[in-house]
């Protein structure tokens, strides 16, 4: 547990007088993620950019569940498994949001590094931002490769190709019934061959796993109004 509150410019979860952005449990994380985000969120204010405020969300998630959950310390190497294996595996975005993606990680890094808050184990800033510049096409490129989805992410399209929303508990519900009482091949040709179950009688019934969608582009268009 967390045994003190966030402390001031040089503190994340901070129970020894250490800074700590490396959190240790689901509830430090949660701390930790809410205090970068809301320091980019200002960050980004002062100097006018126009970023959405959300955009740590995505990286910080990822550097936690998947990477070595340093949210502060960045790699080229991360940056490549984020942004051409995750990303293309779980998150749905439009074709036109992908510069979005990018230019809101370059800003992400910016941020890290014109606060002291980008770890000394990080590879410089400039390194990171030019190496985001040249991986693009090939993570758009990736983004467009069904190959590389995830059964999550082959579902939620599928449900949203028929209209429905993600944020439609009912509907999702309703989506899912008919998805598992097609037939066996019907679903393997949205999700690719199913795994086989270890005990019969194999359903081969799907129930995704948690995989997020960006903002919605109606929202993002909004906001740029």
């Amino acid at each position: 547990m967390v045994s003190a509150p966030l402390t001031g410019k040089d503190g994340a979860v901070s129970s020894d007088g250490q800074a700590r952005w490396s959190p240790d449990t689901d509830e430090e994380y949660e701390l930790v993620r809410a205090e970068l985000k809301a320091r980019f969120a200002a960050w980004a204010a002062e100097k006018a950019i126009a970023v959405d405020r959300e955009a740590p969300e995505s990286p910080l998630h990822y550097k936690w569940g998947f990477l070595d959950g340093h949210l502060t310390r960045w790699t080229r190497d991360d940056l490549n498994e984020l942004y051409l294996e995750l990303h293309p595996a779980k998150v749905i975005a439009e074709a036109e949001e992908l510069g979005d993606v990018m230019e809101e990680a370059k800003a992400f890094i910016a941020f890290l590094a014109e606060t002291d808050l980008l770890d000394p184990g990080s590879e410089p800033a400039d390194v990171l931002i030019d190496h985001l510049e040249r991986i693009e096409g090939r993570f758009r490129a990736h983004m467009a490769d069904a190959s590389r989805h995830s059964f999550g992410k082959r579902f939620w399209l599928a449900a949203s190709a028929e209209g429905v929303r993600p944020d439609d508990p009912e509907a999702m519900e309703a989506f899912m019934a008919r998805f598992n009482a097609r037939p066996r091949d019907e679903r393997e040709a949205v999700l690719g061959p199913l795994p086989a179950a270890p005990r019969p009688p194999p359903s081969g019934r799907f129930t995704p796993p948690g995989t997020r969608p960006r903002h919605s582009s109606a929202k993002r268009r909004k906001r740029r109004r």
